[in-house]
């Protein structure tokens, strides 16, 4: 069977959900495609660039982390930040696919894979990781808005599974696509959770080279350091409970905006715990369970991150929020949730980890719960969308 991804934007070098289904497919035995664009988003692009390297690929057929990627030119379509691939259709027409996995639904590209439904033989997928949070106002809302008065009825017409990432997804697709909830399936992230495991000598070599001590608790946030993320509010939490416990370390790991970091160190220095707080660039994704293994706790103020199951597959229990939209990865006493933008119930919460057995305990839920979403297990619920038969 032939399973083609498409995706306007695909970083494989990241570890974005789409990367991991491809990589888990192709193992499984399956004939798997990604079909994407030669560019990069903006905002990915300045967070990631050493990893990344180059504003955008070659176009055609590339080999990308194992998995066979078709790049289009594309035209950007401003102020929604999609793209109209070039030649979108021939090449679909010309892999022939049996299953068409399309990630993302408001946007130029799904409408045209809806239209390609006239060929009834391809099943179609629509996968979507929207949360109800972004629809508290602005231009996005009224996109959204004409987006669903226009081309829901397309996109159900053509839809042989439609798949919600958490319940804030699901609600988001019935209450802005207005996509009967019935219709929704929801489908967790996953995790690779051979590649994201303990490791304690990459533990031991990372706790070395950032001066971090045997005894010292170490908090992480991975992913984007910017507002919008809420790096600022772990700063003010650290900076208050470093004032009462002096054995605490915070890394911060991944690409930043340059001004808002500045802020971030500006804010640390004048408390007087620079040594204290770790700022580390973008590391390649297969790269991250190292930094994962240094440390005892996650830690995502705002949103949901795809690196909160990564950190619980390396036996991290994490602290995120209540608004975070994600409340079912710390079901099963794995985690704590805090009152978003609360300080004081975030450093309520850290202290809470700062206790051995405390952590101990919630560190053998997290990986039991992140083995639990494996992603041979994620990629199937996939395929049972459409009902096709698993080797």
């Amino acid at each position: 069977m032939k399973i083609v991804h498409v995706i306007d934007y695909f970083y494989p070098q990241l570890g974005y959900q789409e990367t991991f289904l491809a990589k888990t497919e192709g193992k499984q035995g399956y004939d798997v495609y990604v079909l994407t664009s030669n560019l990069f988003g903006e905002e990915i692009y300045q967070a990631n660039q050493k990893i990344l390297k180059h504003k955008k690929k070659n176009v055609g057929f590339l080999l990308e982390r194992e998995i066979k990627t078709i790049r289009l030119s594309a035209i950007p379509i401003p102020l929604v930040n999609h793209l109209f691939l070039i030649g979108l259709e021939d090449v679909l027409t010309f892999l022939k696919p049996d299953v068409i996995i399309c990630h993302g639904i408001a946007s130029l590209t799904s409408i045209r894979l809806a239209r390609i439904k006239k060929y009834p033989e391809i099943k179609i997928i629509f996968d979507d990781h929207m949360t109800y949070n972004a629809t508290r106002g602005g231009i996005f809302y009224f996109i959204y808005f004409l987006f669903s008065v226009f081309f829901t009825h397309l996109i159900l017409k053509s839809a042989d599974g439609l798949v919600a990432v958490t319940n804030e997804s699901k609600k988001f697709m019935e209450k802005i696509y207005r996509i009967p909830g019935e219709r929704i399936k929801i489908i967790p992230l996953g995790v690779d959770t051979k590649l994201f495991q303990q490791n304690i000598s990459s533990r031991e070599k990372i706790r070395g080279e950032y001066d971090i001590y045997e005894d010292d608790v170490v908090f992480i946030y991975a992913g984007k350091v910017i507002p919008e993320k809420g790096p600022h509010l772990l700063v003010k939490a650290a900076v208050q409970i470093l004032r009462k416990h002096s054995n605490i370390k915070v890394m911060f790991v991944g690409g930043s905006r340059p001004d808002y970091e500045d802020l971030l160190k500006k804010e640390i220095k004048s408390a007087g715990f620079e040594s204290h707080f770790k700022f580390i660039s973008a590391v390649p994704n297969d790269k991250l369970y190292e930094y994962y293994s240094a440390a005892d706790v996650g830690i995502w103020p705002l949103q949901c991150s795809l690196a909160m199951l990564e950190a619980m597959a390396c036996s991290l229990p994490v602290i995120i929020s209540d608004h975070s939209g994600a409340l079912e990865r710390i079901s099963e006493g794995n985690g704590f949730a805090y009152k978003e933008g609360n300080i004081n119930d975030l450093l309520k919460n850290m202290e809470k980890l700062l206790d051995q057995e405390t952590r101990k305990d919630m560190s053998l839920r997290a990986r039991e719960f992140a083995v639990e979403h494996d992603w041979n297990i994620i990629s199937k619920s996939f395929l049972e969308t459409i009902n096709v038969n698993q080797h």
